[in-house]
Order: C-alpha cells, then sequence, then structure tokens
C-alpha cells in the first residue's frame, strides 16, 4: 500500500467521550477512566493480526496482564483480528478493537474492551495514525513506545507466489531452504517463478500480496518502507514529538534500510535482523522491568528488551531457540551516514584491487533468513582484517564498524546487540541489503524507491560493484571437448578446452592470458600458458578456444585430474577457476536402442532396464549424472536405432537443460526417433518452444491427480493401467496433463473415474514442490502422444516404470519398440507424409528456416530408408514386390511428395533385380 487513505474507517464506535468513562468487559470487570492522567509511559501495541498470527495476540496481551498498567504506565493494544486462525485462540471475534490492559491473575485475557471498530485495513496508515491520536487523548504520556506487531520482511516485498513452499514458522515463514517469512531460497539473488504457487491449504490462506509490514489477509494490502516512513512522520506530529522507542515485534526488520526510513520520527528502534519465534516478545518480563523503572528513557527499554528476549529464549520462559536482537540509536544516525558513505567512496575509488575482496568478504558474511540480508558490522570486520584489502578501504571499513558498534557494544549507531547460540555468534545486530551482482539487477528498481538509497551512497556501491567502471572478467565456466566428442575423456585421448568468460565491467581489453595447471602425472603437459585475443565487450559473455591436452595411454579409469585455470591480463583482477575431471572408458554404442536415465540408483531405473530387458530390446545406457549431458554426437550413434530419455522430476539435476533439448532437437530433425518419458517433462518444457514445434503438444497442468491411463487408438485400446503401487517405481506424484496438437495422436488418456485413488504420500521421490490446485482432468485428459512427422517422437506425461505390473510394462515397451522400429512401408508412409506437409512458418521460425529443415529431414529420412532397402532386400525376394505397393496405396498428394523418393527406390530394385546383387 502506497498512498494514504483519508476516509475515514471507524464504523461501529463505541466511544463516549466523558471525563469518566466505564468500559465494562464481557467479563464483567474493570472500570477504565478516560481519559487517564499524563503518566510516564505510554506503550502502544499495533497488533496487525488480520492473518496467521492472530492465535497470538491474546497470548501477548496476556503476558502484559501480569504487569498491566500502573499509575506510571499505560499500556494500550489495538487488535486487528481476521477469525480465521483462532482453532488454538481463546479469541473467536474478527475485525478490529481496542483494549486497556490491566494486571490480572487469569490465565485468559480479561483486559476491557474500549472500542470496537469494526473490519478496518492495518496496512492502511490511517488506521494507525488514528490509534496513536486516539492513545495520545485518552492515555497521555511523557514518552511514547509504539510496538507494531506482525510479520516482517525488512525492505522487501516478497510475494507468496513466488514461493515454492511455506510452513508456518513464528512471525514469520519457513520458505522453500530455510528461509523466513516470505523469504527465498539461500542462494536468493534474484527473484524466480518457481514451479507453482503455495499449497492449496496455504494457498487460500494467504493472499497474494506484497509483504512488508502490517500484512491484512482480509484487505489483501501490506504497508512498503517509504509509506510507513511516511506514516511515522504523522505519527510524530499527532504526538507533537518523536516516538520514544518503536518496536518491530516481526521477523527481519532490524536492518539499516528500515530504521533510516525510521530515524526522522523516533529516538530508537528495536528489532530482529532475523527470524522471531511465534512467542515474540516476551511481554510479561518487559512490562515487569518497565513498571519497575517508569523514568527509563526509550533505549534504556530497548535494552531491557533486547536482554528480557534473549534469556527468554535461552531456556527461559519461552525455550531454547537461537535468536538475535538489537537497539539502534537513531542520534548516531548523521554519524553512520557519513561513515557508510566514506566506506563506499574507498572501495568505488579502489575498485579494482578491492571488487573481488568485497565479494569474497560478502559471501563469508553472516547471511539472514534472506541470502541478501548480510549483516553489515560482521562484513565490514571481515573487511577490516583482510590484508588484500586496500589500505584506505580498510580504515574507513573500521571507522564504520566503530560507529556502528561503539565501545564493546555499547554506544554506538547499534546501542545494544544480544543474542543466543552459535548461529549468531557474528552478528552486530544490523543488517543490510547486499545482493549478488544478479540479484541487484533484480531489484535495483524497487530499492531505488527506499529512503536510505537516495540519501546515502549505498545504491551507487551496489550500482558499481555489478557492474564496474573498468574490465572486469570473470571465468564462468572451463568446457571440455573430447576427440570423439562422446563426453568420456579417456586415456590416450586429445581434448580441448574452451575458457568461457564475461564481462561485467564497463569497459574491455583486447588481449589476456589464460593459464592452465596441473599436478596429475596423467597429462602430458602439465601447465599452458595461452594468449587470448576478442575479449568480450562490456555484458557479454565469450566462449573462446584456450588449451590443448592430451591424456597419457596409462592413465587409469576413474582417475581424477585436478587443475587450476587462472585468467590475467593488463589492468584486470585476476580470476581463478578450480576444478577437475575423471577418466572414463569411451563410450561404446553396441545396442539398437540408447537408454537415457539420471541417476541409476534411482528406483525408477532398475525398472526400466528390465522393461528392456523383458522386451528383448538390446540398449545401451547412459546415465547423465555420469556421462554428462545429452550430447549430439551420441545421439547421431543412434541414428538407425532409437533413443528413450527418462526424466523423473522437474528438479535441477533431473531436468533436461537448454543444450540437451537443441541436441535432441537437432536429432530429431534428420529423422531420429526419440521417447520422452517422464511425469514432469510437459511442465519443464512448458515454455520452450521444443515442445510445441516438435512434441506439437502444450502444457495443461502440473499434477491431474490421476493415477490410471488407458491406451487410445490403435495404441493399447481399451486397456487400463495403474501408475502407482504394485511392481513399479512407484513415483508419480506429479502426472502432466497435456493437450496434442495438430500432427500429434493420442496413445493415452488419464481415466477422470480413478481421481484420487493414489495416495502421494506413499510414492518414492523427492518433496520438492507442492500438490496439485484442480485435482482431475481439465482439458483434453490426454497422458501421452505420439507424432510421425519424418521423425517419430513420443512424449509421455507420465512415467512408464510406474505402471505397476510387469506384464503390462513389457507390453507397453514393445509397442513403443514397434512404433520406434517401423517396418520400410512404414516409413515410406512416414515419408510421404512429412514431404506433404505444407509448409509455413511460425512464431519461432521463419518459412525459410521451415523449408531448410524440412529438406535436410528428408534427405536424412531417404538416406536411412535407402540403407535399410539395400540390405534388406538381399534376403527378402519379396521386398520390391510390398514396397512398390506401398507407393500404389499413398494418396494422390502423398504421391506426388513422395515422388523422389519413389523414383530412387524404384532404380535400386530394378537394379537389385538384373543384377541379383545389390552394390
Amino acid at each position: 500500500m502506497n498512498k494514504f487513505n483519508y476516509k475515514t474507517k471507524l464504523p461501529n464506535v463505541i466511544l463516549i467521550l466523558l471525563f469518566f468513562f466505564a468500559a465494562v468487559t464481557s467479563f464483567g470487570q474493570e472500570v477504565v477512566q478516560m481519559p487517564q492522567p499524563e503518566k510516564e509511559w505510554t506503550f502502544m501495541i499495533f497488533m496487525a493480526a488480520d492473518n496467521n498470527l492472530e492465535a497470538a495476540s491474546s497470548i501477548d496481551i496476556n503476558e502484559l496482564e501480569k504487569y498491566g498498567s500502573t499509575d506510571k504506565v499505560n499500556y494500550v493494544a489495538q487488535i486487528d483480528r481476521n477469525g480465521g486462525y483462532s482453532n488454538q485462540s481463546e479469541l473467536k471475534w474478527s475485525g478490529t478493537r481496542r483494549f486497556y490492559v490491566v494486571k490480572d491473575k487469569s490465565k485468559k485475557m480479561t483486559s476491557p474492551m474500549i472500542e470496537d471498530l469494526g473490519d478496518l485495513d492495518s496496512a492502511d496508515p490511517l488506521t494507525l495514525t488514528e490509534y496513536v491520536s486516539w492513545a495520545k487523548e485518552n492515555f497521555p504520556a511523557k514518552k511514547y513506545a509504539l510496538i507494531l506487531w506482525n510479520h516482517g520482511t525488512g525492505w522487501k516485498e516478497i510475494s507468496p507466489s513466488m514461493d515454492e513452499s511455506a510452513i508456518e514458522e513464528g512471525r514469520g515463514f519457513e520458505i522453500g531452504l530455510g528461509s523466513g517469512f516470505g523469504g527465498m531460497p539461500q542462494n536468493a539473488g534474484a527473484i524466480k517463478q518457481t514451479k507453482q504457487d503455495l499449497p492449496e491449504s496455504l494457498k487460500n490462506i494467504i493472499p497474494n500480496i506484497s509483504y512488508n509490514i502490517s500484512y491484512d489477509y482480509t484487505s489483501n494490502t501490506s504497508m512498503d518502507i517509504p509509506t510507513l516512513a511516511e506514516t511515522l512522520v504523522r505519527v510524530k506530529g499527532v504526538l507533537g514529538k518523536p516516538i520514544e522507542m518503536l518496536g518491530f515485534d516481526a521477523c527481519l526488520m532490524q536492518m539499516a534500510e528500515v530504521g533510516w526510513a525510521a530515524a526522522p520520527s523516533a529516538k530508537c528502534q528495536v528489532g530482529s535482523p532475523d527470524l522471531e519465534p511465534e512467542r515474540g516478545w516476551p511481554y510479561d518480563m518487559i512490562s515487569k522491568e518497565l513498571n519497575a523503572n517508569p523514568e527509563m528513557d526509550g533505549i534504556a527499554l530497548g535494552k531491557v528488551i533486547a536482554e528480557a528476549y534473549t534469556k527468554s529464549y535461552s531456556g527461559g520462559s519461552q525455550g531454547n531457540t537461537a535468536v538475535a536482537i538489537s537497539v539502534m540509536d537513531f542520534s548516531r544516525v548523521e554519524e553512520f551516514r557519513s561513515d557508510l558513505n566514506a566506506f563506499c567512496d574507498a572501495v568505488i575509488r579502489n575498485i579494482s584491487k578491492d571488487i573481488d575482496r568485497v565479494e569474497e568478504n560478502r559471501g563469508k558474511s553472516l547471511m539472514y533468513s534472506y541470502s541478501d540480508y548480510i549483516d553489515l558490522g560482521h562484513f565490514l570486520a571481515l573487511m577490516a582484517q583482510d590484508k588484500a584489502v586496500s589500505a584506505s578501504t580498510k580504515t574507513s571499513a573500521l571507522n564504520l564498524l566503530k560507529t556502528i558498534c561503539g565501545n564493546r557494544g555499547e554506544g554506538g549507531f547499534v546501542a545494544r546487540v544480544a543474542s543466543n547460540g552459535d548461529k549468531f555468534k557474528n552478528t552486530r545486530g544490523l543488517s543490510i541489503f547486499f545482493p549478488t551482482r544478479m540479484g541487484f539487477n533484480s531489484y535495483k528498481t524497487r530499492y531505488k524507491a527506499q529512503p536510505m538509497t537516495r540519501e546515502t551512497k549505498w545504491f551507487e556501491f551496489l550500482g558499481e560493484l555489478a557492474k564496474p567502471n573498468m574490465p572486469y572478467f570473470k571465468l564462468e565456466d572451463i568446457k571440455y571437448i573430447d576427440n570423439n566428442k562422446d563426453g568420456r575423456i579417456a586415456a590416450g585421448e586429445k581434448v580441448e578446452g574452451k575458457v568461457i568468460i564475461k564481462n561485467f565491467g564497463r569497459k574491455t581489453i583486447e588481449n589476456a592470458v589464460v593459464t592452465f595447471e596441473s599436478k596429475s602425472k596423467y597429462l602430458e603437459e602439465k601447465k599452458q600458458v595461452v594468449e587470448l585475443s576478442g575479449m568480450p565487450a562490456p555484458g557479454r559473455s565469450k566462449t573462446l578456444d584456450a588449451f590443448k591436452l592430451k591424456i597419457t595411454e596409462d592413465a587409469p579409469v576413474h582417475e581424477e585430474i585436478s587443475y587450476v585455470v587462472t585468467l590475467k591480463g593488463n589492468g584486470i583482477p585476476d580470476s581463478t577457476v578450480t576444478g577437475s575431471f575423471f577418466i572414463k572408458e569411451a563410450f561404446s554404442s553396441t545396442g539398437n536402442a540408447l537408454l537415457i536415465f539420471t541417476d541409476g540408483f534411482s528406483p525408477a531405473v532398475p525398472v526400466l532396464q528390465q522393461m528392456f530387458q523383458d522386451a528383448g530390446i538390446q540398449f545401451d545406457s547412459w546415465d547423465r549424472s555420469i556421462d554428462g549431458d545429452i550430447r549430439p554426437e551420441v545421439l547421431k550413434r543412434y541414428s538407425d536405432g532409437w533413443v528413450f530419455v527418462c526424466v523423473q522430476d522437474s528438479t535441477p539435476e533431473q531436468s533436461l537443460t537448454d543444450d540437451e533439448i537443441d541436441a535432441i532437437d537437432q536429432f530429431l530433425k534428420v529423422g531420429g526417433r526419440i521417447v520422452l518419458d517422464g511425469q514432469d517433462l510437459a511442465f519443464s518444457l512448458r515454455d520452450h518452444d521444443f515442445l510445441l514445434t516438435r512434441c506439437k503438444a502444450i502444457f495443461v497442468q502440473d499434477d491431474v491427480n490421476v493415477h490410471v491411463v488407458s491406451g487410445v487408438g490403435n495404441f493399447l485400446k481399451g486397456q487400463a493401467f495403474q501408475i502407482f503401487g504394485g511392481d513399479g517405481a512407484n513415483n508419480q506424484k506429479w502426472p502432466d496433463e497435456i493437450d496434442p496438437q495438430t500432427g500429434a495422436e493420442v496413445i493415452f488418456k488419464y481415466e477422470e473415474g480413478a481421481r484420487d485413488i493414489a495416495d502421494e504420500r506413499e510414492m518414492n521421490g523427492p518433496d520438492h514442490k507442492a500438490g496439485s490446485f484442480t485435482r482431475g482432468i481439465t482439458s483434453s485428459g490426454a497422458a501421452a502422444i505420439r507424432v510421425r512427422d519424418g521423425y517419430r517422437l513420443m512424449l509421455f506425461g507420465f512415467a512408464i516404470e510406474s505402471i505397476n505390473n510387469a506384464a503390462q510394462r513389457k507390453q507397453i515397451m514393445s509397442e513403443i519398440a514397434d512404433f520406434m522400429k517401423p517396418d520400410t512401408e512404414s516409413e515410406i508412409k512416414n515419408y510421404a507424409r512429412a514431404a506433404g506437409r505444407r509448409v509455413a512458418g511460425d512464431n519461432h521460425r521463419s518459412i525459410e528456416r521451415v523449408m531448410v529443415e524440412r529438406a535436410d529431414l528428408l534427405s536424412s529420412v531417404e538416406e536411412r530408408l535407402i540403407k535399410e532397402i539395400k540390405e534388406a532386400a538381399k534376403k527378402d525376394p519379396t521386398l520390391k514386390e510390398r514396397l512398390l505397393a506401398s507407393f500404389d496405396k499413398l494418396s494422390q498428394k502423398e504421391k506426388k511428395a513422395a515422388a523422389k523418393i519413389e523414383r530412387s527406390i524404384r532404380a535400386l530394385l530394378e537394379f537389385s533385380g538384373e543384377h541379383d546383387k545389390l552394390k
């Protein structure tokens, strides 16, 4: 939410402005005098609990009730509840109510309700400012504390649709690979759309809104940090003085960007730079100390909160959990600005020497639940200790560190930091947004809207690191191309090394030097120095030929050869890559079919291998996890055979790379025959041209949640197959529904009547994503298709190895083999169909490109057919008659399209007949 709304939102107000006001609670107790006389403190809690935290709201108020308001201290709360998360809460109501917290001995919340405001939007700035105005008018004080109680994500706006999975955990969410509320995986640098949105159970709970603070599920809104800054300025105006203490009982809010936004309106800020447990702050311990010492100022109160919070989670009242919390002293904000700017200037000035040191120390720094929220103090300490850092950069880092931490953790911009657990041993209590280069490019537009980025040089610092004003080359990868291009580096083989270099800077140089070094005795040359020319332009990558290796003849299989490759150049930082490769046996093609899989230890692979054996198919194996990516040169060996590719799911380890998809595409373009098998293949290919142009299908949905398929047409028509349980792989948690396009034929459909009969919890395979939202067929219900268009292709939206009966698996594999190895007459029909199809361009290819591809395809198919006919004619005297009859059976259109190959075949057969032998 980015704009103020000045329309009043106080329906159902029960407000009687009398000197003595009696507010009788539903429990029939307590009379509250309003307005109260001026006291030392009014402690205002703004509980934005219209979300899944609402059950904790009454617990925290009950903690305050242990000591309650006194003649020196007022405790007031505005609670906005959703009502949908009250199973474990004594409160069941929804809407917004105001309370005056009084002391009691009950384990339930008994404080009197002062007002029932109906449903308000807690993300609306007016909701907060009107609450503060009400508190000041009725509970005046010398000092005011404002606690924003809610979920938090720091400065970032994170939408749940960007998260892969989520479970409730505390004042945030544990997202994906161990990250915080609204969080991203630990390697987060850029937002990426993941496989699908949240699980259905959470999708209904969490609206698709952007998060910062004050998340309101009913209104589908939240308050971003620039809006919070404006709102706090208004709060300061309402109070007529700065907020004595601003607190965030929420995750991830104790960061420089949030503090900078709050500094003009408050004297200090208390919060956690990381996740907070669901129990949040220990309000009983806090109120006990404040009631006993009401003369304390905001920073002193902040220190009380920090110590109480840490103690409560160190085997105290709230268990044992590693936590971190700190107090920011905003009287030091100008010193912080000055020293932060000086540090940024120093790094920019020394960028050519320090850029790699900055990046390395960033990677070593304490990272909070977002990997791009790092502990600023820890980073500065690493920079100050790094002997390779420029002297002026090191000095400025040390100065900024002292400004933040003060003297032994006291009296600095961070006035107090408290933590427990080894996890936070390096915390200085202040996080800052420090993304990777990719992350900065993804976030920079939104980040630039933050007040701190406009008023300090931190944004300029990040921009210079992302794209420095110098040539800045990085070795991104080393590629080895073995002599026979099977991807296996073998003894005695020559190997070409190519370096992939990217220029992240704004300038370039023409030449550089790359050095390859290894200590292995199985290399004929252990060191090579090669001069490179034509270095990449700014922002570009380039693959350059580098070194040539020769493996010795005696190199043993499985021997690991380690190496170091270094790039050097005039005026550029060195870039070094260390790595290794293994000596393997050369790939030998012995069969007519190739089975490609990932990870031979997977339960699916033995089932597939047995299926091939049972069907009597001689095959070779290629394990992508050991042998590497699918290579064009390997596929070419099966031009007269066929290839079966098994992709079990959409994890990075299993998914086909762009290069592999291109290799398969090239194989099909010249008449190849291939089976694509896997429950996530269609999903993985959904945005790729290959799915539409080559597979002639479109993706419909992931996880149709139907685990029975039946044959269609002349492909096992009417037979039903269960794809769960039994002695199959039992790994189909997410079978895909696809729709055929022109040129594709459906061979399997899902049986809608069998929906939900399988328990996915009992299936093999990873749990890397949520289940289906739709649960059932939504379109054609196609589970598999086949294509005959010069090439032959089968695409399965499920994995055939999951069929739960060995006899049925053998049957389906035999049918696949028959389709993949057709008789000559069928191939003539296939050729004619492909030749007669109208040539047209599409969204991805021009008509000229399509025509060239068609010509190459037909030429390859013709060459293969002639070869097969030569061999078959030697053994089959009836072949001539059958082949000529197959041409006669073609339609006029097909016969015309196949005229060229018919002439070639007739000439071949006539020659054979005359000489009784084929040359």
